[in-house]
């Protein structure tokens, strides 16, 4: 796919890798170029169940490449925000379930990175925080905290401190999922999970997707919407026969997307 954002495809299950362990994994163009990439292949590729998110070596993502910023005219650096806040959004329009593996820092936008993945798993000594506020500037994924806010008021916390946060303190916060010991069983907990999520019918998974990005978009009527005209599309398709059939038969089911 490209030499900073590695892939490989096994068993229903897209695995990346960030990879500029050099620079912690910092979103650089060509990242964001890969990941918007990303989103239109996966659109088209019924195979793919689930995706896993790491970062290559002691880093998840360090946020936005502030060092090309720098280097880049007005005009230069605000097509850069534009392309970071692209990637997040597509990112999080992953037609399957995203698993984030937070292997370790996570800061500004590899905060953000988590925040669009749909499940977030993370070794216990991972370092966050959505640090734009500090620097004098704030990108999508803080304001999607802020929208969280109405729900749970801690979930500005970051945003407003720019502090770093902990991984105890961001499980308190109800941002991640699980916490696991260290890398290795990091490793694991994201392949079986992932595994998990693969076994199920592809369409279905994308339906639910597709409700799912509704509702944290704030449409619960059109989720409701959206939900009861899936039930009806997946009602009747190979998939489903497939499903009701291994129930009956007390058997796994072999789904293919039809």
């Amino acid at each position: 796919m490209h030499e900073f954002l590695k892939s490989e495809k096994e068993a229903h299950i897209l695995w990346l890798n960030l990879n500029r362990p050099e620079c912690q994994n910092v979103l650089s163009n060509p990242i964001c170029e890969a990941l918007i990439a990303l989103q239109r292949l996966i659109e088209d590729d019924i195979d793919i169940r689930c995706v896993v998110i790491t970062g290559e070596d002691e880093a998840f993502c360090a946020g936005a490449d502030l060092k090309e910023r720098e280097e880049l005219n007005k005009d230069a650096r605000w097509k850069y925000v534009e392309l970071v806040d692209q990637a997040l959004l597509d990112i999080e329009k992953i037609p399957v379930p995203v698993i984030a593996a937070i292997n370790g820092q996570a800061l500004g936008g590899g905060t953000e990175l988590t925040l669009v993945c749909d499940i977030r798993l993370s070794i216990a000594d991972a370092d966050f925080g959505l640090t734009e506020t500090g620097i004098g500037i704030i990108l999508k994924g803080s304001i999607v905290c802020l929208l969280r806010d109405r729900h749970d008021g801690m979930n500005s916390l970051p945003t407003y401190t720019a502090a770093h946060f902990s991984t105890a303190r961001m499980a308190e916060m109800k941002f991640l999922h699980q916490v696991v010991d260290d890398v290795a069983d990091l490793q694991e907990m994201a392949l079986v999970l992932a595994q998990q999520i693969a076994g199920n019918a592809p369409l279905a998974l994308r339906a639910a997707k597709i409700v799912k990005l509704e509702l944290a978009a704030g449409r619960t009527s059109e989720a409701l919407q959206q939900a009861e005209a899936v039930r009806r599309k997946l009602d009747g398709t190979q998939d489903c026969l497939e499903g009701l059939a291994a129930f009956a038969e007390k058997r796994d089911p072999v789904f293919t997307g039809a």
